[in-house]
């Protein structure tokens, strides 16, 4: 692992088996795939190989904290993350739970349905998680919901000097837990869903009423929401909200885009870029990797 700042990444670590179809099918309807790939996966381990991608030109280093079981599944997620370059030493070998599994089905106009298995990634412990955060004293920790809250909460208790980002995705049915999360959190991170969830509301879907959210949110961190081809919205915690719009691209799949963007934010963060600059450059790098196939950015990948 390279030196500079570390952001530790805390989230879950999946194998995709992705299915690519004309249209995403509607309730009961059955859909015949033009062509299917696996790959590792996992939101965590997604932004965690964004990061390492993208930190590379910036001077920063990456780790990942989570569980996978001890199946080929697994050897395959820890091996291609240690290959993008991040620190794997944090990943827990299970032999009670196999592997996370998810089903992509991503139709022509990159649009997605994404069902997941946790499998391992419900088993890692909030002490695993506390001590193996408190080893590495991240800059940053950039955590989402495929793992239990108690772990983002435990990653946030062991080096309380760190910056907390928090992409609540996937948002559980009930939002009291994550609301519960926010004290600990200095940048928030959900898309206009999650957002609406968060703050009790339907989905927002004007500039206006996504402001109304984050106000209603009383949340005293930063607030970014990500609004896809329509960019971000920024809330600083000390300065004005304002708009940070999309580049235009030729979308194949958007599949990873959010997870793109969370890594992104994460190491320009670390590194020292001021809020909105971390987003401009986030949205630019999520846009492009929705011009590649894939959950995951290849190592190959400049954002």
């Amino acid at each position: 692992m390279s030196g500079g700042p570390l952001v530790c990444v805390v989230g879950s670590l999946n194998e995709d088996t992705t299915l690519r179809v004309p249209g995403l099918p509607r309730p009961g309807e059955t859909v015949l795939a033009t062509g299917s790939f696996r790959a590792p996966g996992g939101k965590g381990a997604n932004q965690a190989a964004a990061a390492a991608v993208l930190g590379r030109s910036r001077g920063a280093s990456v780790a990942m904290v989570g569980a996978v079981g001890s199946d080929d599944a697994g050897e395959r997620s820890v091996a291609a993350l240690a290959a993008g370059g991040v620190d794997v030493a944090g990943i827990r070998r299970l032999d009670i739970v196999p592997t996370g599994t998810a089903v992509v089905v991503v139709d022509d106009a990159g649009e997605n349905h994404i069902v997941v298995d946790p499998g391992a990634n419900d088993a890692l412990t909030a002490d695993e998680v506390e001590k193996a955060v408190g080893d590495l004293r991240p800059a940053v920790v950039l955590a989402q919901l495929e793992v239990a809250t108690a772990c983002i909460e435990a990653a946030a208790r062991a080096v309380p000097e760190a910056r907390v980002i928090l992409n609540p995705a996937p948002m559980p049915a009930d939002a009291a837990d994550v609301r519960a999360l926010l004290d600990r959190v200095d940048v928030l991170v959900p898309n206009q869903a999650e957002l609406g969830r968060l703050a009790g509301r339907p989905t927002p879907r004007t500039p206006d009423e996504v402001a109304s959210c984050v106000a209603a949110l009383g949340f005293a961190g930063d607030v970014v929401v990500t609004m896809g081809a329509h960019g971000a919205y920024v809330a600083p915690r000390d300065a004005a909200a304002h708009h940070v719009p999309a580049e235009p691209v030729d979308a194949v799949d958007t599949s990873g885009a959010g997870d793109v963007f969370a890594g992104c934010l994460a190491v320009a963060l670390a590194t020292g870029a001021d809020l909105v600059a971390a987003v401009t450059e986030a949205n630019r790098a999520a846009g492009r990797s929705t011009e590649v196939a894939g959950a995951r950015v290849p190592a190959d990948f400049t954002g």
